[in-house]
């Protein structure tokens, strides 16, 4: 309780002085009261000063630590007048530091003090130990009180939408950036954008055109992401990305010695950070089994890693692995990737929550049972979800996209609605029959559709494929007799093909290394088109439907070219592309290409043909329902300029086939209407997620 002034820093000086001669505290203690208690009774050891202590220095710090404050040095500046005069070997003299008052063992009787006056500052000391004795224990007992969970949404940049395709999304090591991959539309190429949480914006990156996958450097210095056909990487602090290898198209992730692991066409390679040619580290048993090795993630020694394996027949599970072995630990079966978060978690889908179970990344093994963290997460079909998570505590995720019922509807070329075709569901990739009396079209959400044909004189629809897998994309043959499709039934999308009427049984057309989706079929029904690929990169493939059925190239390269269809005498194909950066409709001569004319002047997409070839369709990038008068029969193609007919309505949707179709007069044009409002999807982001573990 008494008035502190410089003697009490003296004496502090005196202890830090003391430590570093003795290699010991002056006054230990097992808690802070012993502590108290021995500044207060205690002296300190003076025999653990080692002998070579110059004489001098030791008087200095038994002067600093003198317990009444009166007898120590009067100011700090004598300290340093006795250690300048102990070095150049002067004897110290001044005031107030004789040598029998500098040791309170040898001091003399001097002027005498009262007993009261010896006794209060004593007594003050003691009170002032016991209050602060009561303090530091009450500070140190009392629970801490826990962090909250804090939740809030992060919404795409202005005029863009996230995509759905792969894995977009990616915290920052220290949680307090995300990456993520956006679209202007739904065939425009992927752009990457970074956002700093504490930021109501973010910022693109530059020469990002193409991304898809985004990862980070241990550092937070880097992203690394696909794009064209080329693993990349870009720094934060600017400059154009470098390429450090090619690579389709996969995931990643990049540990503390410079090594880049990821996934390329189901197998998994490592690259030095600074690039070089790929190493293939593990590769699936294709003889045993069809399966791709997907998403793979360091654990914290760098070393070890877990991965996804997809396409078995048991179902997607995650395993382990390591970059000095071959061997692989088979974790858990689950429909999803994994993420590892500490504190020592697995963070995986189970439908569409994701769980956290408890797990040593040491020995690779769980230790306690899943819980959940969140619910309605989303996922891209080949278990990739939409999550990520960071060390500090921060998760991102996606929810499920939002699935809106949507209505068939007829418009005339006005754009007047004409009437409705079946009740409200979630339809895609409708295709007309060539005698215009039928209309086949998937139906259910993406993982578990099925393809339907509907009477459009009755109204009337029946189901024509049974399968769990996920059936779509039907395209009808020249005679309307059978339906091409894609399936997921035996691992990525494969092509079969079944009678119209429902009757029989399906039969494989092809099966496919990789996803691809049906576009058309010629007229001739000798060929089928097909787009295949994934992030940025999706080219257009010829299947022959007789001998080898060897697939071609169409249009290849570092871009987008879908929505393929062939002209109505199969001299042609119309199809979409953002080659130069924004999707436009292009005309190619088939199958040689000896002509190639661009259709759309202000952007284009979903080409569709009139019944007579004289007319070509599209939707331009502001959902406006466009015509082009063409000219097929001649020598030399020929278009002319694109008039706007009205203003669509079309549900928003990422698959590459048009969302409408053209009565055989061109009188009539069917349309998928998003019959509820769309809300499109944000990040959730939930800083201290790993408080949602604990029981309430």
């Amino acid at each position: 309780g008494q008035r502190v002034d410089r003697r009490a820093d003296i004496w502090a000086f005196g202890c830090v002085l003391y430590e570093l001669f003795s290699g010991r505290k002056p006054f230990e203690g097992e808690t802070i009261s012993d502590v108290l208690a021995a500044v207060i009774r205690a002296e300190p050891e003076w025999t653990v000063i080692p002998e070579t202590t110059p004489p001098s220095i030791q008087k200095l710090i038994r002067r600093c630590l003198i317990k009444d404050p009166k007898q120590r040095l009067r100011d700090i500046g004598e300290a340093r007048i006795a250690i300048e005069e102990t070095i150049s070997g002067t004897e110290i003299v001044g005031p107030g530091f004789s040598p029998t008052d500098a040791d309170p063992a040898k001091a003399g009787t001097g002027a005498t003090t009262s007993p009261l006056r010896r006794i209060l500052p004593w007594a003050g000391m003691i009170v002032f130990a016991v209050v602060a004795a009561i303090l530091a224990v009450a500070y140190i007992s009392r629970a801490p009180k826990p962090q909250p969970v804090i939740r809030f949404a992060v919404p795409p940049p202005e005029n863009t939408s996230f995509t759905t395709f792969g894995s977009f999304l990616s915290l920052s090591p220290n949680g307090q950036e995300v990456a993520f991959v956006t679209q202007s539309d739904p065939h425009a190429p992927f752009g990457l954008w970074v956002r700093a949480l504490d930021s109501l914006t973010a910022r693109q990156i530059e020469g990002s055109n193409g991304a898809s996958e985004p990862f980070w450097s241990p550092d937070g210095r880097y992203i690394g992401f696909f794009a064209n056909g080329e693993l990349k990487k870009v720094a934060l602090s600017g400059g154009p990305p470098l390429t450090l290898c090619p690579a389709g198209g996969g995931s990643a992730s990049w540990n503390r010695d410079g090594t880049i692991l990821f996934s390329d066409k189901g197998n998994l390679y490592r690259v030095p950070d600074a690039g070089g040619t790929p190493t293939l580290l593990l590769a699936p048993d294709k003889a045993r089994h069809k399966a791709d090795f997907w998403a793979p993630q360091f654990l914290p020694d760098g070393r070890h890693f877990i991965f996804d394996i997809v396409g078995q027949a048991g179902g997607n599970t995650i395993d382990a692995g390591s970059l000095g072995s071959k061997e692989i630990t088979r974790l858990v079966q689950t429909g999803s990737n994994a993420l590892y978060a500490e504190p020592g978690q697995l963070l995986y889908l189970q439908g569409s929550t994701l769980m956290a179970r408890p797990f040593d990344a040491k020995s690779l093994r769980f230790t306690g049972q899943a819980v959940p963290v969140a619910e309605n997460v989303g996922e891209v079909g080949g278990g990739l979800g939409y999550f990520s998570v960071s060390p500090s505590g921060v998760l991102a995720y996606q929810a499920v996209p939002s699935v809106t019922n949507d209505q068939m509807a007829w418009f005339n070329r006005d754009g007047k609605e004409l009437g409705t075709l079946g009740p409200p569901g979630i339809y895609a990739d409708p295709a007309i029959s060539p005698d215009g009396e039928k209309l086949a079209v998937e139906v259910g959400e993406q993982g578990k559709r099925d393809n339907w044909v509907y009477d459009l004189k009755r109204g009337t629809g029946s189901r024509l494929t049974f399968n769990p897998a996920d059936d779509m994309n039907p395209t009808w043959s020249p005679d309307g007799k059978r339906i091409l499709f894609t399936s997921t039934r035996k691992g990525p999308r494969d092509v079969y093909e079944k009678a119209s009427n429902g009757l029989g049984t399906t039969q494989l057309v092809y099966a496919s290394k990789q996803a691809s989706s049906v576009n058309d079929v010629s007229p001739d029904g000798r060929y089928a088109i097909y787009d295949t690929g994934g992030g940025g990169q999706v080219n257009l493939w010829v299947l022959p439907l007789a001998g080898e059925r060897k697939p071609f190239a169409f249009v290849q390269g570092n871009f987008t070219a879908a929505n393929a269809q062939f002209s109505p005498n199969g001299r042609y194909v119309a199809y979409t592309s953002n080659e130069t950066g924004r999707s436009e409709v292009y005309v190619q001569t088939f199958p040689k290409h000896l002509g190639k004319w661009q259709i759309s002047t202000a952007g284009g997409v979903d080409p569709v043909w009139g019944h007579d070839g004289k007319e070509l369709y599209y939707l331009d990038l502001k959902n406006e329902m466009m015509a082009a008068r063409v000219s097929t029969s001649s020598s030399a193609f020929q278009a002319g300029i694109p008039k706007q007919l009205f203003q669509a309505h079309i549900m928003p949707t990422s698959y590459w086939r048009s969302n409408y179709v053209v009565s055989p007069d061109g009188k009539r044009f069917l349309m998928l209407l998003p019959a509820e409002k769309f809300a499109p999807p944000r990040i959730t982001v939930v800083v201290n997620w790993p408080a949602l573990l604990k029981k309430p």
